[in-house]
């Protein structure tokens, strides 16, 4: 069951997958694979400041982000972007690298309970 806090609406993904539950556990498996990789990527690459692979990182996401609607994952994206462009405080990476991690675990949580 899905609420309110919840960041992913699966009935995107039903509606994209006509519907069948074999594509859509499909899909949050593929998925699980997918934001887990991101989500350790994005920590290494920005904390390493290594703008030109958390381009790459955010690159491979933001398809499925911009689907699914996952707003808070493209906007921390971008102001991680921001701060390594500009060369800004450093303590933000620490706080990026903290929502990133928790807003991808919510999102894990739903995928790893919907392919069950």
């Amino acid at each position: 069951m899905s609420n309110e806090n919840d960041p992913i609406d699966f009935q995107i993904i039903r509606d994209m997958l006509y519907n069948d539950d074999a594509y859509v556990k499909e899909f949050c498996d593929a998925s699980v694979t997918s934001f887990s990789e991101f989500k350790s990527n994005f920590r290494t690459n920005l904390l390493d400041e290594d703008l030109e692979t958390l381009r790459k990182t955010g690159h491979k996401i933001k398809p499925v982000a911009k689907m699914l609607k996952l707003d808070p994952i493209l906007n921390i994206y971008e102001k991680s972007k921001l701060l390594l462009m500009e060369g800004g405080e450093s303590g933000l990476k620490e706080q990026y690298v903290s929502e990133m991690d928790e807003y991808c675990e919510k999102i894990l949580d739903q995928l790893n309970q919907r392919a069950k």
